[in-house]
C-alpha cells in the first residue's frame, strides 16, 4: 500500500481551485443596480444616483459645487490670461450623464460617457456680485473596477466644452472654451 503524502491532498485541492475560478461568472449586471455616488471630476463635487439598465448601459445623475479652477486661476494656460480672486466663478450644477459599457459588465469595466451639466453661477465685476448661467457638455472614456461586491471607483479623462456668461456675454469673468476633463467617481452599490 502507498503512503499518502501532502503532495497527494495539494494536487487535487489546487485542480479543483483553478477549475472553479476558470468558470466562475462575472456579477451579474442586475445584481445591486443602483448605487450613491461621488462625481469628484475636474471642475465637480456633486453627489447623486446611478442606475444600471441591462449589462451595456449605466445613467447617472448628480448636483453640486462647480468651481472651474483650471479657467480662472489660468492652468497650464487653459485661463487665458491672469484673473484677481474676485474673478473667481463658482455656482451650482446638475450633472446628467451615460455610461455607454462596451464589454457588456455595467457598472464595471470599460465605458465610454458623454454628459451635460448646466446650473448658476456667480462672479464679480467691480465688486458688484453678477450671476449667470454656466453649460457644459464632454466626453470621457475610462474604466470603473468593482471593489468587493458595494464598492466601485471609476477614473476617466476626456475633453469638453464649457461656457459661463454674465450680462449676456462671455467677456471675463465669463469663458466659452473647450478643455480637458477628468473624471473620478466613487460608487456605494445597494
Amino acid at each position: 500500500m502507498r503512503r499518502r503524502t501532502a503532495l497527494d491532498l495539494v494536487v487535487p485541492a489546487a485542480v479543483l481551485l483553478i477549475a472553479s475560478a476558470a468558470h466562475a461568472e462575472e456579477p451579474s449586471c442586475s445584481e445591486r443596480p443602483n448605487a450613491v455616488v461621488a462625481d469628484l471630476g475636474l471642475h465637480v463635487i456633486n453627489a447623486g444616483y446611478q442606475r444600471v439598465f441591462g449589462c451595456h448601459v449605466t445613467v447617472q445623475a448628480t448636483a453640486g459645487l462647480y468651481g472651474p479652477w483650471t479657467v480662472t486661476q489660468n492652468v497650464l494656460g487653459l485661463g487665458r490670461g491672469d484673473r484677481t480672486p474676485d474673478e473667481d466663478v463658482i455656482g451650482m450644477v446638475l450633472r446628467g450623464r451615460v455610461f455607454f459599457h462596451p464589454l457588456g459588465r455595467a457598472p464595471g469595466g470599460l465605458w465610454i460617457s458623454p454628459y451635460t451639466q448646466a446650473g448658476p453661477v456667480r462672479s464679480r465685476v467691480a465688486s458688484e456680485k453678477i450671476w449667470g448661467p454656466a453649460f457644459a457638455a464632454g466626453l470621457s472614456a475610462g474604466w470603473t473596477w468593482r471593489l468587493g461586491n458595494h464598492v466601485l471607483l471609476g477614473l476617466g479623462l476626456g475633453a469638453q466644452y464649457h461656457r459661463a456668461s454674465f450680462l449676456g456675454r462671455t467677456a471675463r469673468p465669463g469663458f466659452s472654451l473647450f478643455g480637458p476633463t477628468v473624471d473620478i467617481n466613487v460608487g456605494f452599490r445597494f
